[in-house]
This record gives structure tokens, C-alpha cells and sequence, in this order.
């Protein structure tokens, strides 16, 4: 289908159809039907007991955009499809019989009845290390900086300037990372969407602002196909950043996508340094600035991405209506958060982020 195929294999899905369907089955053919935009469908012919039956197989594209790239959000519209199809007013509707899953040796795996998924993963444990903002709540506290501490930045920007450098040429997913960077639920609007209403630190307007500015970035960047990288997609160093004992570092829960836009990474992890100092301390501490500067002047010297600095904005946009939201951090002082507010109004304000100027983007417009 499209421009790739999936192979099943004909006796695991004879078995599968008997255990499904119950009697003897013997499959006859498979034909074609069509395909659009979106699906695929297939018509299966076979026998049961004797009598000829048949059944349509239908399967989402991967390869045309729409939201469906990824594996799980094939697997997301035919589970949403199987429970729809059978609780349809009643003749209003076809039944649909259940979802199955090809493996990798072609065979399948029922999971229509499915109610949940669970993902299982080995723990993490004392060689894993600690989070990084341990280090960085510590650096807070002592308020020099260590060549610990520099290290640790700079290992982050290895980290990403490795995953980083594996490009891929793919206008649909470059499109959808900055699309979901904007509509996406645990994105921009999705968070702003989770704030209690009479803030004191930030007004239905500037709120309002901040979302067309994005909207408006969204129609600069999403012609810049050519940057699209493999992200780690949440890389913040409230556990999802750990260092081990030896200093290496340690990268858990990669999520959202797999491929998108670099500064996602590079805005998760710069906009803490900021946070987190102004957070304890009411200002930019020379520390957490270093820390900022270095890991642009680190991240720029290894990747040449200059390129990045004008596409920063929006994402600082994104990942700082995150650190000053009410919910996630209640303790923190208004005056503290309309810092980090000020940050996003500005920075949203300039053609070309420039990492020097950093204290200036932190002062009321």
C-alpha cells in the first residue's frame, strides 16, 4: 500500500481467524480493494466450516502525513474505530471484529478487546545516577560553579549533538512536530489549557498573545523541512536527565516523537537554567547564566547550527509557559514568574535569539 508493504504470514492468520472465529478455516485469497488518503482495505476471502466468508482488513497509511507516522497513531485510530464501529446506534453501523497487531515474522496478535496498554521497562537504580536538577538545586545552593557542573552541561550538549546529527528527509514529520508543538495536548496549548483562570502574574491577553505569536512562528518554520533530527522530545532534567556516578549521562522517557525540530531539546534543557535560579533566587544568578552561555557556545561549536537561533522562539514559548505554570510549581513568587513571563513576550519578539542578551529578555517590555 502506498510506498511500502506489510507482509502477514497466511498460516497465522488462518490460525488466528480459527481461534477468533472458531471451526476450520481455509483462507482462498486476498484482493485489493482501494486505497485513499488515510486507509488501505483489503478483502479476505475464505472458508469456515465450509461455507465461503468474507471479511475487509483495513490499514491506516504511514506514509502520507494526516497525524499517522508513527506506529502508535495507526494503532490509536483503529482502536478508536473498533470501539465506535460497535457502539453505534444499533443498525446504524457495520460491526468491526477486532484489531490485530503484525509482528515482526508476520504474524498477528489480537487487541481489540484491549481496554488499556502497559509499557514494561527495567528499573532505574542507583548506577543510573541522579537527576540532574538534584545537581542543579545543589548548585543553587553552593552558587560558584564547579568543572562538575560544567561538565554535566556539556555532556548534555553531546548527548543532544549526537542524536542530533542522524537527519532525516521526511516534509511530514518536520510539518507535525511544529504543528503539535502549537495544537498538540501536552504542547503549547494543551498546557495553556490547564491553567486555573485570575492569575495574577499573567493576563487573559498576554496568554492570548502568546498563542498567536506561536501560531505565527509556526507559518515561518514549517517551510524548514530540511532540519528535521532525531529528538528526544522531553529532555529536562526533572528526572528525564540523570548523571551516574562517573558522569555519564543517562536519557529516559524520549517521548512524543521521534523526529522534529532540534530546539525542542535545546529549549527544554536552556530554559531551566533560567528557571531554576530565578526560582530560588529571584534573578539570574552568574552560575545559571555561565551554564546558559555555555551550552550555546558549546551546542553552536559542535553542530554549526546557527541556524537554530531563529527557530528557538516558540519553543522558549512552549517550555516557558510550562516552568511558571501555578499547578506544576504553586511555591514560586509572582514577581519570580512574571520574570520567566517577560522572557517569552520578548524572546517571541526578536527575528534571531541571541543567548548574550539573555538578561535583557528577562526585563518587562
Amino acid at each position: 500500500m502506498g510506498s511500502y508493504t506489510v507482509m502477514i504470514d497466511e498460516e497465522s492468520l488462518r490460525k488466528y481467524l480459527e481461534s477468533k472465529l472458531g471451526g476450520e478455516v481455509k483462507i482462498l485469497d486476498v484482493v485489493k480493494l482501494g486505497e485513499g488518503f488515510h486507509n488501505a482495505g483489503f478483502l479476505l476471502k475464505f472458508k469456515q466450516d465450509s461455507k465461503l466468508k468474507t471479511l475487509v482488513m483495513r490499514i491506516v497509511r504511514g506514509d502520507t502525513g494526516w497525524g499517522h507516522d508513527y506506529l502508535s497513531d495507526r494503532a490509536s485510530v483503529l482502536l478508536l474505530q473498533h470501539t465506535l464501529y460497535n457502539s453505534a446506534p444499533k443498525n446504524t453501523c457495520i460491526p468491526s471484529i477486532d484489531v490485530v497487531a503484525v509482528m515482526k515474522n508476520g504474524s498477528l496478535a489480537s487487541i481489540g478487546e484491549a481496554v488499556e496498554f502497559i509499557q514494561l521497562v527495567e528499573p532505574l537504580t542507583e548506577e543510573h545516577g541522579k537527576p540532574y536538577v538534584e545537581y542543579l538545586l545543589e548548585l543553587s545552593r553552593r552558587g560558584n560553579l564547579t568543572r562538575r557542573d560544567e561538565d554535566m552541561c556539556i555532556n548534555c550538549v553531546t548527548y543532544l549533538s549526537k542524536i542530533h546529527s542522524e537527519k532525516a528527509n521526511n516534509r511530514n514529520l518536520y510539518l507535525r512536530h511544529i504543528r503539535d508543538l502549537i495544537g498538540h495536548g501536552e504542547m503549547l496549548m494543551g498546557v495553556v489549557d490547564t491553567y486555573p483562570e485570575g492569575l495574577d502574574f499573567i493576563s487573559d491577553e498576554e496568554i492570548c498573545r502568546i498563542e498567536v505569536e506561536a501560531v505565527k512562528w509556526r507559518s515561518r518554520l514549517k517551510r524548514m523541512t530540511h532540519r528535521l533530527s532525531r529528538i528526544h522530545g522531553d529532555f529536562h532534567p526533572f528526572g528525564n536527565i540523570r548523571f551516574k556516578p562517573d558522569g555519564s549521562i543517562v536519557a529516559v522517557d524520549l517521548s512524543r516523537e521521534m523526529y522534529g525540530e532540534p530546539a525542542d531539546d535545546v529549549t527544554a534543557l536552556t530554559i531551566n537554567y533560567l528557571f531554576i535560579s530565578i526560582w530560588q533566587h529571584g534573578s539570574l544568578e552568574e552560575a545559571f547564566r555561565r551554564l546558559f552561555k555555555l551550552f550555546y557556545e558549546e551546542y553552536l561549536n559542535r553542530t554549526g547550527d546557527e541556524e537554530i537561533l531563529r527557530v528557538v522562539q516558540p519553543f522558549y514559548a512552549f517550555r516557558g509557559m510550562v516552568v511558571v505554570h501555578p499547578i506544576y510549581y504553586p511555591d514560586m513568587k509572582r514577581e519570580r514568574r512574571r520574570m520567566l513571563v517577560n522572557f517569552i513576550l520578548n524572546v517571541l519578539d526578536v527575528d534571531e535569539f541571541n543567548p548574550d542578551e539573555v538578561d535583557k529578555y528577562l526585563k518587562p517590555i
